[in-house]
């Protein structure tokens, strides 16, 4: 089930629901390219480890407002909160009013969000994303592991697949502002699980 919480409505978010819907779409053909046996995946990389499962991390967390207006360079706005539970999925959406075109998303999906009957761990989403697409191009120095490819850079860290998503990310600015909203997530996401 999606949850969609709208808290400011603007008239020009049509590219950006249609990245929300394409991330949910993403994930949701990884968890059925990632194939299961049924068995949970061993590495559940999800809890402490005195076995207790971790906290929550919300997008908010990852990058707040503050943080992705300095990143795109507009005032923004929290356009939409949205949740995918059968992939643990959790997005939040920034766009600016002045430019349809401005915008950032920031999705994580987690065990800790996960239903108990969900066989698939964040790293089997992320493994598939990078598997799956051609385009696929590696990034060194951000978290655990990352790549660009359809609609942005997915990042690995700490058992999460993040995926930030600015729009076109086909120019140099854009990837370069993607470079630094992965860098300002991974930092944010170690400072929350410390």
């Amino acid at each position: 089930m999606m949850r969609t919480t709208v808290s400011n409505t603007c008239p020009r978010v049509g590219m950006a629901l249609l990245t929300t819907a394409l991330l949910t779409v993403i994930l949701m053909m990884a968890l059925a390219a990632c194939g299961s046996d049924g068995a949970p995946s061993a590495d559940q990389g999800d809890a402490h480890p005195e076995g207790e499962p971790a906290a929550m991390i919300e997008p908010s967390q990852l990058i707040s407002q503050d943080e992705a207006e300095s990143i795109i360079g507009h005032t923004l706005d929290v356009v939409e909160d949205t949740e995918e539970e059968r992939v643990g999925l959790k997005q939040r959406l920034y766009t600016a009013t002045d430019d349809m075109n401005a915008l950032l998303q920031i999705g994580i999906t987690q065990q800790a969000a996960m239903p108990p009957e969900q066989t698939q761990t964040p790293e089997d989403l992320h493994r598939a994303i990078t598997e799956n697409f051609d385009d696929a191009v590696q990034v060194d120095g951000i978290g655990e592991e990352a790549c660009f490819a359809t609609p942005g850079l997915h990042i690995l860290e700490s058992g999460r697949y993040i995926l930030v998503a600015v729009g076109n990310t086909s120019t140099d600015a854009a990837r370069q502002k993607l470079k630094e909203a992965g860098r300002v997530a991974v930092e944010n996401l170690r400072a929350a699980l410390r």
